[in-house]
């Protein structure tokens, strides 16, 4: 296979992977080249479906057993890398409509020594007939820039092993993107761009992600740090071999009842939360390997009380904070302002609590109702 497209999935609706993927097999047929879609953690339903499309379109799909866990782009595109055979390798959004001279101009344009950028047209909501697209004309809808992303980027495949694939450090999304770019152009490779009048590619629209629901507060700003004080150029990921992940967090989180009942110890988050925290860290880490700590919690609705007049001086101090070299843990006074414990500051502080431990954790589950309610089971490693 001379081009390998891998894609990153998860969760997503089988009509656009359906729509990407008949694009792509639209490839003229002089252009050798594979496709390999990485399903980091679908649900069992949506897995099942994904698998059987994959089949019908001849694509290579993998799964990897991540349910329950965070999504993580890097990981996901990794996992397409140790399956790909390609001498190059393009990285797909599942949304994407390819023009099917898109593998051609490609090959055109990347060799060993660079990678590639390409862009897309991001569509509007009232476009829905994707067959009408035109590629052999100009349109004015928005265009990535390529300077302030890099999600969308062809590779050799050589160069990835080099650096050790995506940096899985990166969970949720972006930056991972901009720390590859930043590592390889270390090993020597120029960048160069497949521009949209040489290629033009279609984002299908989607309602925008509330990334309240979906990232930790100040995530962002963390790993944005984190990416800019990075010196290593070579990460290890891709030198491990991929196996089935265990998941006896999964089984447990399917009947949590029994699980307490055998002796797995159970945590409620109580006010004053700081002091919670310490107690919750106290805990996990006196257990012995192989235990289990369960968290089972409902939250209710915040009313406002004479603490909140603090909470516009803390959030003052907050932006302070935040552009200061600061760790996010010391931004966090808001907690004071009610006696009723926040969905968000104990999801915020779950995820980062299980990013920050992951040698120490042997499986984990989590899944939250957003402002309502969060199951989490941990096993100790």
């Amino acid at each position: 296979m001379f081009l390998s497209f891998i894609i990153p999935y998860r969760n997503r609706e089988t009509k656009r992977v359906i729509r990407c993927l008949q694009f792509l097999q639209n490839q003229r047929t002089d252009c050798d080249f594979e496709i390999v879609l990485a399903d980091y953690g679908s649900d069992a339903a949506k897995q099942k479906s994904i698998e059987a499309i994959c089949h019908d379109f001849g694509v290579n799909y993998i799964y990897y057993n991540s349910r329950r866990q965070f999504w993580s782009r890097a990981h996901a595109i990794n996992i397409g890398i140790t399956a790909a055979s390609g001498q190059y390798l393009v990285i797909v959004d599942v949304d994407l409509i390819y023009p099917p001279h898109f593998a051609a101009a490609m090959l055109q344009k990347i060799d060993e020594y660079s990678f590639v950028q390409y862009q897309c047209y991001y569509l509007p909501p009232e476009v829905s007939d994707y067959e009408q697209l035109a590629f052999d004309k100009s349109y004015h809808y928005p265009v990535n820039s390529i300077s302030e992303s890099g999600g969308l980027i062809a590779v050799p495949h050589h160069a990835m092993y080099e650096i050790g694939g995506f940096d899985e450090y990166f969970k949720v999304w972006g930056v991972e993107d901009m720390d590859l770019k930043k590592r390889l152009r270390k090993i020597g490779l120029t960048c160069k761009v497949l521009s949209i009048e040489e290629a033009p590619t279609f984002h299908q629209w989607h309602p925008p992600a509330s990334t309240e629901e979906l990232m930790p507060t100040l995530w962002l700003k963390a790993m944005e740090k984190y990416e800019k004080r990075k010196t290593e150029v070579k990460v290890s990921y891709l030198s491990q071999t991929l196996q089935e992940p265990s998941r006896p967090a999964l089984k447990i989180f399917e009947n949590i009842e029994a699980a307490l009942a055998g002796g797995a110890s159970a945590f409620t988050f109580e006010y004053p939360t700081l002091q919670s925290y310490v107690l919750f860290a106290k805990t996990f880490y006196a257990l012995p390997s192989g235990a289990t700590l369960i968290v089972q919690q409902q939250f209710e609705s915040i009313q406002a009380n004479k603490k909140a007049r603090l909470a516009g001086f803390f959030q003052r101090i907050n932006r302070l904070l935040e552009r200061l070299s600061i760790s996010y843990r010391v931004t966090e006074y808001a907690t004071f302002e009610t006696e009723l414990v926040s969905f968000t500051n104990v999801r915020d502080f779950l995820f980062y609590f299980i990013a920050d431990n992951q040698d120490m954790i042997a499986d984990y589950a989590f899944d939250t109702v957003f402002q309502n309610s969060i199951t989490c089971v941990l096993i100790k490693k």
